[in-house]
Order: C-alpha cells, then sequence, then structure tokens
C-alpha cells in the first residue's frame, strides 16, 4: 500500500537487489543458547517491551529480534545465523554506546545497574554472539523518482 502511494505520488520506481554491507550476525554462543521457549501461542504475534538499554520480548523468534535490533538499537543489518526455530521469552539489560538507538543525545547514557554492553550481554544472558561481519543484504535501488505533483 505504501509503495502504490509512493509510486503514485512521487513516481517511484525501484527494485530490489543484493549488495555486500557491513552487518552484525547472530549466531550461537560456545555454551549454548539460554533462551526460554515461549508458551504463547507460536502463530501469536511476538511481544515487544525496549527501554533505553532493556529488551523484555514475549514469543519472538531470533529472526525477530535481529529485524528489531536493526530498527532501534543497532546502526546496520543483523542477520540470525543461528539456525533456533521457535519462539522465545526473555529479558535483555545492556548498557548501550553512543552508536545504538540511532546516536541520539549523542553520548553514551551513564551505565545502570553495572550493565555489560550489548555485545557481551547477549553472550552471557542470552547465550548468542553478535559480531561484526560482511555479507548480501538486501537493499533498494531507487530507479526514479520525482518531486510530488501539486494537490
Amino acid at each position: 500500500m505504501v509503495q502504490k502511494l509512493l509510486a503514485d505520488r512521487f513516481k517511484l520506481s525501484l527494485h530490489h537487489d543484493k549488495k555486500e554491507l557491513p552487518v552484525y550476525t547472530i549466531t550461537v554462543a560456545q555454551n549454548g543458547p539460554k533462551l526460554t521457549k515461549s508458551q504463547d501461542d507460536p502463530n501469536g504475534l511476538p511481544v515487544f517491551s525496549l527501554g533505553r538499554g532493556t529488551l523484555r520480548v514475549r514469543n519472538t523468534s531470533v529472526a525477530d529480534l535481529a529485524g528489531l535490533m536493526l530498527v532501534v538499537v543497532l546502526d546496520r543489518p543483523a542477520l540470525d545465523k543461528t539456525g533456533l526455530a521457535g519462539r522465545y521469552d526473555f529479558t535483555l539489560k545492556w548498557t548501550p554506546d553512543e552508536f545504538q538507538f540511532g546516536g541520539s543525545e549523542g553520548k553514551a547514557p551513564p551505565p545502570t545497574d553495572d550493565a555489560p554492553d550489548l555485545f557481551t550481554a547477549m553472550q552471557q544472558q542470552l547465550g548468542l554472539k553478535l559480531e561484526s561481519a560482511r555479507a548480501q543484504a538486501e537493499v533498494f535501488v531507487v530507479d526514479h523518482v520525482e518531486p510530488p505533483s501539486e494537490n
């Protein structure tokens, strides 16, 4: 629906492509995952509660987690490379750095509750490893766009 609106209003045309980009990969840490299987309906919606440095989730897959991290926490895509199926419930607590949450406020917030950085927290609390890498990622390529027509 949004694509149609953009195409009508801005004469936007685009296509999908793959490009090698900096990404984060999420893999299972050496000692295995520490995730609790969700008892909610596996066909139900995931539930997220996010604060600055605290993420509570219910009925969420690792792929959902990767997508959420890109949207609100990280500065690049996160790819689920765990091979874990199913949905989980967990709480993750960490001290954000100046690059997370879109770099808002321009500096890292003061540490709270001596929480570790995101990379350490994911490994200690979830048994998942978050690593910087380069990988093929899907991108949108804009072929054409025009200023909007007058109303």
